[in-house]
């Protein structure tokens, strides 16, 4: 037995305390005394390994200091031992160990008896202790565990990696991850306050002897890591590390914390630990090699549902731009138009399918097409959305925003439809501006008996019209007016200016502030086109 097992002996009478202390110091055991009940309660403590405690004190019973020692949280797991000379028959041990004591032994003592006893009490005492810990360790391992599965970049990831160990295991720590055969990633945390200290390199740090867990001593450390670790102001140590390959046995990860000395070692739990966060960490690098991947087939096939090509008539020039959220994966039904009609004038649509899904993508096509073929048969932009609005009714349960702007190239005359979507933003070349609207029911719901009239405007040349889907301008914490009093006030400062360049800069003056996809139409008048 080691000394680094505390027992308390609580005894008033001197000579039976020097007896037992004697034993127990023989035995390796660092020993603190006592002689009233309120000594003992003050002072044990958490690391106590074992308290004795006489039943009959002179100021609290022994069973009365038990009780309090078992109901406080630092003490409730400290086992008891009673000793008494007097209270020794079948009740009191009883009536001692239903109090809550660990053991009950009469006095006169035996030594071996005795010594046997706390022995066996330590060790119960260390396996709880133990197991807590274990415990605690596996929960705080898994809080910091759930971050990493979401990171949402390589560079964020390293970092989770690396400070959640620090965190979980109170240990300096750095973290590897292989992004691609030529970059390679990797922080040093040594506090989970402090800031971490990153760097990157062309080619990872291969483990020892090809082993999957190993200790680096502090002579063979990897070449990359000593500036990193310097930078960070870690002394010179060993280091305890964990890697990963994939199924083709490509490094993808590793994580190495540190080893002040050997009795510092981690214990098989702390490696199963570091293990657990290496593995983390190239899941969460694979999730976002899926993510990056699936996203890009998203958007490719987002953008194969829109129009390519948005020339029309001389004296009108259109402009577009999607934008993807980060937030999605799914396609979303946002979409746009612009297309010459037989009549000479120009049409300009922009509208928002609900949903976000593969469903929702395909009604967004037909829409976009229906519409296209309704326009060129003749109808009015009011005939053309009623018929639109009983083909979703008809064929499809989703409903759709739309908003749709007919401009004669010669007269400037634009003619504004809208069904449920946002205002059209007007912007003369002297930076006046006005919210245009001509409001009716959105698409997918039962006819309305009411017209719908456009809104009319003639536009003069270097007039710009700015179309936008919600994506743009709705943001949590504020409401969807105060987003297009925002969007009027960012289009001011683009009036005169080419449709290019507007729709580049309304993503700029918006971009990360939402989470749904974005379309952008910008329209402008040019020269009036001849007659």
């Amino acid at each position: 037995m080691t000394a680094h097992h505390r027992v308390l002996v609580v005894d008033d009478t001197a000579a039976h305390r020097y007896l037992m202390v004697s034993w127990l110091r023989t035995a390796g055991y660092e020993v603190l005394e006592a002689a009233t009940g309120a000594e003992a309660l003050d002072r044990a403590t958490a690391d106590t390994g074992v308290v004795v405690l006489d039943v009959n004190l002179p100021d609290l019973s022994g069973r009365e200091v038990c009780r309090r020692l078992k109901d406080d949280d630092a003490t409730r797991h400290v086992p008891v031992l009673h000793v008494s000379a007097t209270s020794i028959d079948a009740a009191a041990r009883t009536a001692g160990l239903e109090g809550g004591a660990d053991a009950y032994l009469p006095e006169p003592l035996d030594r071996d008896e005795f010594l046997a006893t706390v022995r066996s009490l330590c060790r119960g005492h260390d396996e709880r202790r133990a197991s807590a810990r274990e415990a605690r360790l596996y929960e705080a391992m898994n809080t910091a565990l759930v971050p990493l599965h979401g990171a949402r970049s390589a560079e964020e990831a390293v970092g989770l990696a690396a400070r959640g160990a620090t965190t979980v295991l109170a240990r300096p720590a750095i973290a590897m991850i292989v992004v691609d055969p030529t970059t390679v990633l990797r922080a040093v945390c040594t506090d989970p306050g402090s800031p971490l200290v990153r760097g990157s390199g062309e080619s990872p740090v291969l483990p020892p002897s090809h082993q999957d867990a190993a200790l680096v001593p502090r002579d063979a450390l990897p070449e990359p890591w000593r500036p990193l670790l310097e930078r960070a102001g870690v002394a010179p140590c060993d280091w305890w590390t964990s890697w990963l390959r994939d199924e083709q046995g490509q490094l993808v990860g590793g994580l190495g914390v540190q080893v002040r000395d050997p009795s510092h070692a981690p214990s098989a739990t702390e490696r199963e630990i570091i293990r657990r966060f290496t593995e983390a960490s190239a899941v969460a690098l694979s999730n976002l090699r899926t993510f990056a991947e699936e996203r890009r087939i998203t958007v490719a096939l987002q953008e194969a549902l829109l129009p390519q090509d948005l020339t029309v008539r001389p004296g009108v020039d259109v402009a577009a731009c999607y934008e993807a959220s980060d937030e999605r994966l799914d396609v979303g039904g946002d979409f746009y138009d612009a297309f010459d009609l037989p009549d000479g004038r120009v049409a300009v649509v922009i509208g928002d399918v609900q949903g976000h899904s593969l469903r929702a993508a395909t009604v967004m096509g037909e829409v976009r097409i229906t519409l296209r073929a309704y326009l060129r048969e003749g109808h009015t932009a009011a005939r053309a959305l009623d018929l639109l609005n009983e083909m979703l009714r008809t064929d499809h349960p989703e409903m759709a925003t739309l908003c749709l702007c007919v401009i004669d190239p010669v007269t400037g005359q634009a003619e504004l439809s809208d069904a449920g979507h946002l205002p059209t933003i007007l912007v003369r070349t002297d930076g006046t501006t006005r919210a245009l609207k001509a409001p009716s029911r959105l698409l997918g719901l039962l006819s309305s008996p009411d017209v719908r009239e456009p809104y009319r405007e003639r536009l003069e040349t270097g007039d710009l019209l700015v179309l936008v889907t919600d994506g743009l301008v709705e943001r949590r914490g504020s409401t969807l007016r105060e987003g297009i009093d925002r969007l009027t006030e960012v289009a001011r400062s683009f009036a005169g200016a080419a449709p290019d360049d507007v729709c580049q800069g309304l993503l700029k003056a918006f971009d990360g502030d939402g989470e749904d996809d974005v379309a952008v139409v910008v329209v402008r008048r040019t020269e009036a086109a001849p007659a």
